[in-house]
């Protein structure tokens, strides 16, 4: 039985993606007998193959992401965004609020000695990150910032036997084991006034919602299946694994989800609402972007 061609690839990311993927550690020495990995940025291999499945990690940034992608797709039957920045822009994707320009300058600054100048040896930047399914046709998702070296495992395990497991439809608190007697009984008024931040508070209860304890939690907007991770530490929600199926506006969701608890939402006190409510989405949001100069459009 012939074994299946695997490759991986990274784009505009962080590495923590494939980190993700190694730390399936004896596990992925047992799936060795299944698969062949025939190109990955950790092998010193100059060109990539045909193969039958490639997982790419990171968004589409410059040129030279666009181009490496487009070839990607073309040797690959079946191609996996590998990561919240492949699925849905990431971090990187928050670049998408200022110009090109104005991130040049403030990565670079304005002296003569900082000034960027064009050349063939470096890869041109687009004016906004690109998630891949903006550039190619992607076949499978698998969001988290990094995914979950167990759904990494069970999706992979689940593809070699022709039985992908389904993306879930449900948001993270379907997923989180805290209480919540407040939110789930009916009120005349909102059941507080304000968001705090963690630190801001002397205590954090870890068995009782974030939301009733007024620390705004990213849960309601946000998809499970990464096993409630960041809860378990007590910490809230960031909203890393992005919005659920049928949800496209994960920060307008969170908005929404609060709006009969909190007033005006809660977010919209926040000084930074896009950054909070579009932190791991803005690229596959409708949000206004800058023009080349700078200023909404």
């Amino acid at each position: 039985m012939s074994k299946t061609r695997v490759a991986t690839a990274w784009l505009q990311s962080c590495a923590g993606c494939h980190f993700s993927l190694l730390d399936m550690g004896e596990r992925l020495v047992e799936l060795a007998a299944r698969i062949d990995f025939v190109y990955s940025p950790l092998q010193d291999v100059k060109s990539i193959e045909d193969v039958d499945v490639v997982f790419v990690e990171g968004a589409v940034a410059s040129e030279e992401d666009e181009s490496r992608l487009q070839q990607i797709r073309s040797k690959a039957d079946v191609l996996v965004a590998m990561g919240t920045c492949a699925c849905y822009g990431g971090i990187a994707g928050l670049r998408g609020l200022w110009s090109l320009g104005e991130v040049l300058e403030a990565s670079f600054g304005q002296d003569e000695s900082a000034a960027v100048e064009e050349s063939d040896e470096l890869p041109r930047l687009f004016e906004s990150v690109r998630p891949l399914a903006q550039v190619v046709d992607v076949d499978h998702i698998l969001p988290g910032c990094p995914p979950p070296t167990a759904s990494i495992e069970a999706f992979v395990t689940g593809l070699l036997d022709g039985d992908v497991p389904e993306q879930p439809t449900h948001n993270l608190c379907e997923e989180c084991e805290r209480v919540r007697p407040n939110l789930l009984k009916p009120a005349g008024g909102f059941i507080l006034d304000k968001v705090q931040a963690v630190f801001e508070l002397e205590r954090v209860d870890p068995e009782r919602c974030f939301l009733e304890q007024g620390v705004l939690c990213m849960g309601p907007a946000t998809r499970e299946g990464c096993g409630a991770r960041c809860l378990a530490g007590n910490m809230p929600c960031r909203g890393c694994m992005g919005p659920t199926k049928n949800v496209r506006e994960q920060g307008c969701k969170m908005i929404d989800s609060l709006a009969s608890i909190l007033p005006a939402g809660a977010m919209m006190y926040l000084e930074d609402v896009v950054g909070t409510g579009y932190r791991f989405s803005l690229p596959i949001s409708i949000y206004r972007r800058p023009t080349k100069t700078g200023g909404p459009r």
